[in-house]
């Protein structure tokens, strides 16, 4: 199944997610975490995202899936995620953007490194220390499970250039499909 995609200013996406078992999901949802799994990683591909959390698309369940390995094309299931630790000492400045706002990208600073844990698809408990890309992914879906996005790192003169450039690459794409 694809997921259709909340818009950015639904207020779900701004709660905090409590953590959440499999029996409770399969009882709320009627789903199975193999079946969230393969419904969130189908929509992610479909939307040509690098990860994707669960209450972007209306669940308010407290898991994402993300690129882990991009040469293997390997996404990987977190449930109940939490961040450690972060290298606070080494961020990063680098270019994100989100499949809830489409086409608006901005330059936000994150630890380079974060010490990870989460329950995988199996039902087991990860550890996980990642660095540069997959540690962004990772910050930016948890930040979703915080009830937080990628427009609250910057500043409110960077994210008004960014949605400036964001309606001009609407604009421009709404009249090459006029053509």
């Amino acid at each position: 199944m694809i997921y259709n995609l909340l818009p950015s200013d639904s207020p779900s996406l701004f709660v905090k997610l409590p953590e959440i078992t499999p029996e409770e999901i399969k009882e709320k949802y009627n789903l199975t975490i193999q079946e969230l799994y393969d419904n969130l990683k189908g929509t992610m591909a479909a939307t040509g995202g690098i990860g994707l959390s669960a209450n972007q698309v209306g669940l308010s369940i407290r898991a994402f899936v993300m690129y882990t390995n991009f040469d293997e094309k390997e996404v990987e299931f977190m449930l109940n995620p939490k961040i450690e630790a972060e290298s606070l000492d080494d961020q990063v400045l680098f270019t994100e953007g989100c499949l809830t706002y489409p086409f608006l990208f901005l330059d936000v600073k994150r630890p380079n490194t974060v010490k990870v844990t989460y329950t995988d698809i199996n039902g087991e408990r990860q550890e996980r220390v990642w660095k540069g890309l997959t540690s962004r992914i990772f910050q930016h879906e948890y930040d979703h499970m915080e009830g937080k996005n990628f427009t609250m790192w910057v500043s409110k003169f960077k994210l008004d250039r960014g949605y400036t450039k964001a309606r001009k690459k609407m604009k421009k794409l709404k009249r090459e499909q006029k053509k």
